[in-house]
């Protein structure tokens, strides 16, 4: 018998790989596949995307018109104001107008007073009235400054301006009394302050600020509602539209610090940004012969740049009717 000289020994194959010829055919043909892949995917990717952008350009300038819209709607009457691009301004629009977050009817003096304090418009030191009407109780955040305005007419009218504070009075308290099983609520006001006012401002001293034109030099008729209207409302809003040939404006929000006769013109800085990437804004306000209404027009463009380089822009149009009878 022959001895098995190696008992322990294993026998393996040959291990193989890829050559670099198979390698190199592999590499080509994944590349022409991708690139195939890429021709057919490329345009339906472009395409989403370009949609994509579209949308949200169209969304923002949406969001942001129909904020504009709310508010403007909801405005004291007459009180909206333009100040248009120019080179003063830096190619800035700026649209104002004064808020309002309430109102109702204030109980008159050819009313039955029984029950209730008629609002005077003789008296320089009465300071309260009744609301009248079924209406919400008014009320006011505690850290809000609120105002009474009363028959606003605009610009050009005395003692019918709000920006000048001729008909103006600020809110200090809404107290309540009980008459028989009704409950009535009241309002308390004074003139206004210093702060309400542009520096150098002269502040009235009496109580009741309403019935200045009765008491003045030259006396004449108070600026008393036909409907015997008024309205609660704060400070004014600016609305600053810098638009920019290369998308790059700004859109924001802002409150002046004061009533004034002078359009508020803030920085970009000083308001809430509502939209970014404007091309352009323009603002159209159109009343009609008698004052009753007027119509504003909004225009805001957006735009987003393209992989190739270029401008996309969308442009939204929104129209508002705005009732003007104060």
């Amino acid at each position: 018998m022959t001895p098995n000289l190696m008992p322990n020994m294993v026998f393996k194959r040959p291990q193989r790989g890829f050559t670099l010829v198979e390698m190199i055919v592999a590499i080509v043909l994944t590349a022409i596949i991708a690139g195939t892949l890429v021709l057919f995917i490329r345009r339906p990717v472009t395409s989403y995307l370009d949609s994509a952008g579209r949308a949200e350009m169209t969304d923002v300038a949406d969001l942001a018109l129909r904020r504009m819209a709310r508010e403007i709607r909801a405005s004291l009457p007459n009180s909206a104001r333009l100040t248009p691009p120019s080179d003063q301004n830096g190619g800035v629009l700026y649209l104002e107008f004064i808020p309002t977050f309430g109102g109702g009817r204030y109980l008159s003096v050819e009313d039955s007073t029984v029950n209730g304090t008629p609002l005077s418009f003789t008296s320089l030191a009465a300071n309260t009235f009744s609301v009248v009407g079924g209406v919400q109780p008014i009320q006011l955040p505690p850290a809000r400054q609120d105002y009474l305005a009363i028959y606003n007419l605009g610009a050009g009218f005395q003692d019918g301006d709000a920006y000048a504070g001729t008909n103006l009075a600020r809110i200090t308290g809404l107290p309540t009394v009980t008459a028989g099983a009704q409950t009535i609520q009241n309002i308390t006001f004074s003139s206004l302050a210093a702060a309400d006012l542009p520096a150098g401002s002269t502040v009235s001293t009496v109580a009741n600020p309403f019935a200045v034109p009765a008491n003045a030099a030259t006396p004449r008729l108070a600026n008393m509602s036909p409907d015997q209207r008024f309205q609660v409302v704060g400070k004014p809003v600016i609305f600053r539209c810098a638009g920019n040939a290369s998308g790059t404006g700004t859109l924001t929000r802002s409150v002046a610090a004061t009533f004034s006769t002078t359009p508020s013109a803030p920085t970009a800085a000083a308001g809430a940004l509502l939209a970014n990437n404007v091309v352009a804004c323009d603002v159209t306000i159109e009343s009609n012969a008698h004052r009753q209404s007027a119509l504003v027009g909004l225009t805001l463009t957006l735009g987003r740049t393209r992989p190739d380089g270029g401008l996309e822009t969308v442009t939204l149009i929104h129209q508002i009717h705005v009732d003007n009878t104060p």
